[in-house]
């Protein structure tokens, strides 16, 4: 006999969630159609509809929006680091799923980097590794007798990418680490009996079958990744000029520099709706996988 589900359990936690997201998503969402300057307190606040969203998305003849290549670099960034961080979490999962001496703090080593705060991070690398008078690539450089390139200055996507890989590798490795020790053991041991090899059963054995891990992975890190702002402000500081920026530090400049709280809204509900829709997309991949093998 089944049971009845109680929902009213759920109200509390649904209530919670509503007030602590959707709420000021909502107020996101009115703030986008009013007309506020903030530096301009003379001018009246109104109600302007969708000007603050054609802003930024309207094309004139010979003037491109700035928004549509910031819109591009947050693409190129968050694609790369996903990639990147697949990539090697793969590999380094593979590594530390061996019982070997000392693997515990090898893996507890590895998982360092996700627990620095963003900013804490940002100020490091770019005080002590990046800076090239004082900073490890500088000595380094100069001690091979190379002139130090300001990589800051003259590579900022470059920077920007190999920092958030850095800060959101250990979460991939995590997830994937989970999933390959969650592997059924008899599959395992049948793989040796039939004399797989170190390829066959990397490639058409265990990553087939944490395929569902990776994209979870995949989504969580979307989300974690598209929203990163502490190392970009630390770091390039969204420059030179614009060409480290992401659509979080556009909104970020809108609101803090041109004080502009109807644009930063519209801003900030185009990169909400860009992140839904990438993550729905990943999600459903995950469902027709799990339709395909049921």
């Amino acid at each position: 006999m089944k049971r009845k589900t109680d929902y009213r359990y759920l109200i509390p936690a649904v209530v919670t969630v509503a007030v602590m997201t959707q709420i000021p998503f909502l107020m996101t969402l009115i703030f986008s159609t009013v007309r506020w300057n903030m530096s301009r307190p003379d001018i009246k606040r109104t109600f302007n509809g969708i000007e603050n969203y054609l802003y930024f998305l309207k094309i004139e003849p010979q003037n491109l929006p700035p928004f549509y290549g910031i819109l591009l670099q947050t693409v190129l960034i968050t694609g790369l680091t996903l990639f990147i961080c697949c990539f090697l979490g793969f590999l380094l999962s593979l590594l530390l799923d061996h019982e070997v001496p000392g693997i515990n703090i090898a893996r507890t080593l590895i998982l360092g980097p996700f627990f620095v705060m963003s900013t804490a991070s940002g100020v490091i690398w770019k005080t002590t590794i990046f800076n090239t008078t004082f900073g490890w690539y500088g000595v380094i450089a100069k001690a091979l007798g190379l002139a130090p390139v300001d990589l800051v200055s003259y590579h900022p996507l470059g920077v920007v990418i190999a920092l958030f890989v850095w800060q959101w590798l250990p979460f991939f490795v995590l997830i994937i680490l989970a999933g390959l020790q969650g592997l059924d053991q008899e599959v395992m041991d049948s793989m040796r009996i039939d004399g797989v090899n170190w390829f066959q059963s990397i490639f058409h054995i265990k990553l087939p079958l944490i395929m569902n891990h990776m994209r979870v992975a995949i989504m969580l890190g979307l989300v974690f990744v598209i929203k990163e702002f502490g190392l970009i402000l630390t770091t390039t500081a969204g420059g030179p000029g614009t060409r480290s920026y992401t659509l979080p530090y556009y909104v970020y400049m809108q609101i803090f520099s041109a004080n502009n709280v109807g644009r930063a809204g519209a801003l900030s509900a185009m990169t909400v709706v860009l992140t839904l829709v990438l993550v729905n997309l990943i999600y459903r991949s995950i469902e027709r996988r799990n339709a395909k093998y049921a």
